[in-house]
C-alpha cells in the first residue's frame, strides 16, 4: 500500500483487524493503537471516523504483552512493509 492510503483502504484495514483480534487485550494493546496512529497519519485524508470507534485512552493501553501471533502487529508490519522497502 501506498504511503497515504485512502479512506476505502483504512476501512479495508478495519475489517481486517475486526476479524483477526480475537483477544479482548488486544484492543488495547499499542500495537494496535499505534497502528491506528499511523493510519491517521498516513491517510490522505481525514480518517478519523473509521478509526475512533477502535482507538482508547492513552491511560487504557499497555504494552505490547508478545502475543505470537499478534495479529494488530502483524497487519501493521503488512501495512509498513512496502513502505520500508520501496
Amino acid at each position: 500500500m501506498e504511503r497515504s492510503p485512502t479512506a476505502n483502504d483504512v476501512r479495508t484495514l478495519m475489517e481486517r483487524l475486526r476479524q483477526s483480534v480475537h483477544k479482548e487485550e488486544c484492543w488495547s494493546c499499542d500495537c494496535l493503537q499505534g497502528f491506528l496512529t499511523q493510519l491517521e497519519m498516513d491517510a490522505a485524508q481525514d480518517v478519523t471516523s473509521l478509526t475512533a470507534s477502535l482507538k482508547v485512552m492513552q491511560d487504557e493501553m499497555h504494552g505490547c504483552l508478545g502475543c505470537c501471533p499478534c495479529p494488530p502487529g502483524a497487519l501493521f508490519a503488512e501495512y509498513i512493509r512496502p513502505q520500508a522497502n520501496p
